[in-house]
């Protein structure tokens, strides 16, 4: 019972491993961190205190999103005849 936990356990942790080691992680941290800015421009943007237009921080929102992906229209399987 033991020697089939023990290879369930290798098995499970390379399956970890790969994950993480395969992962972009410069692409999450600048995901993650253009998320952290988006969010502080948006309280900013709620503050009574500055300066700052709202129009401006939309702007800046929308560049930082960049483009995106364009959908795929949804099409009605054709039916054979």
């Amino acid at each position: 019972m033991h020697f089939l936990i023990s290879i369930l356990g290798k098995t499970i942790w390379e399956i970890l491993q790969g994950m993480l080691f395969k992962m972009a992680w410069n692409v999450m941290a600048e995901r993650f961190v253009t998320r952290l800015i988006i969010g502080g421009l948006e309280t900013l943007k709620s503050l009574s205190s500055n300066d700052v237009v709202q129009g401006t921080v939309d702007d800046i929102v929308l560049s930082l999103q960049g483009k995106r992906l364009k959908e795929v229209p949804l099409t009605q399987p054709q039916k054979e005849t």
